[in-house]
């Protein structure tokens, strides 16, 4: 007779004991000897688990797409409020489009442009040192040409120029404008956009009447110690932009826009708060910064 079943026979008793030996030291039973209330326990603790881990992976993972419907959903409706802001202004829109006189449409040209210009600046008494044609951009009702100018004298000059292109068939604004003080007179460099679609907007006589030459006031207040000061303040009914005197000039800035290391974060009706090099200034008329 063949003793090999007899010895696979001890051994696996003997596994069997020393396996129920070492639960026993840890205070578990064998798996064979658990009850039935104890294998439903574990079984529901690890379907728990399981659902849990499958749970943060569809939050994370978002496999549904239910975070990117809710983005999609809040995007809709706030186009949606914004559609009826528009609808609710439609009214007044085309009130204001009824009183508004019919204006045929206008063919122009770089070289008229440059023409009207110059003559403009002619009659302002401005000295003219660069004028020429620029790239035209935009499509449709906003299609435009530009012109680049560069040009000598005072405010009470520029101010005349820009009262002019005001008057002009075409809409004609400066898209890029930067005044330098140079001695007693000012240097004007900007870019001007015309817009053949669009009609020129005459300026009202009591704005007009109302500018003050801000250059004349800084250079009587005289100059901050670091070289910022408040020039002006230029406001529509779009936007609001400063005036600021700096370091490299006079230059006009919208808030958040930077000039050089500084950047402006404010503009108020009557100061204009600066940050630079880590500090914060707030710019008033004709002081220097605090």
């Amino acid at each position: 007779m063949s003793t090999m079943p007899a010895h696979a026979g001890q051994e696996r008793a003997l596994v069997a004991a020393q396996s129920g030996a070492h639960n026993a030291s840890r205070g578990w039973p064998p798996l064979h000897a658990w009850s039935l209330r104890h294998r439903l326990a574990v079984d529901l603790t690890i379907a728990v688990l399981a659902l849990a881990t499958v749970s943060g992976a569809c939050v994370v993972g978002d496999p549904l797409g239910v975070h990117a419907a809710r983005e999609a959903l809040e995007a809709a409706q706030k186009r949606n409020a914004d559609a009826r802001e528009v609808l609710a202004r439609l009214p007044a829109l085309r009130d204001a489009a009824a009183r508004t006189p019919w204006r045929a449409p206008r063919a122009g040209n770089s070289a008229d442009d440059i023409r009207r210009i110059s003559q403009l600046a002619a009659q302002s008494d401005l000295v003219v040192q660069v004028l020429e044609p620029g790239v035209a951009g935009g499509a449709q009702t906003e299609a435009f040409r530009s012109v680049k100018l560069v040009a000598q004298g005072t405010f009470a000059q520029l101010r005349r120029l820009l009262e002019g292109l005001a008057r002009e068939p075409a809409l004609t604004v400066p898209s890029e404008l930067a005044i330098r003080r140079i001695g007693t007179g000012l240097s004007v460099s900007a870019t001007l956009h015309v817009y053949d679609a669009l009609a020129a907007v005459p300026l009202a006589a009591s704005a007009a009447a109302a500018v003050r030459d801000p250059f004349a006031q800084a250079a009587a207040a005289g100059r901050a110690v670091d070289g910022w000061r408040l020039a002006g303040i230029l406001q529509d009914r779009q936007r609001i932009l400063a005036l600021l005197e700096t370091p490299d000039g006079v230059m006009t800035a919208q808030a958040g826009e930077a000039i050089g290391d500084a950047r402006v974060l404010e503009i108020g009706p009557a100061r204009v708060v600066v940050a630079a090099r880590g500090t914060m200034r707030a710019l008033g008329w004709a002081e220097p910064a605090k």
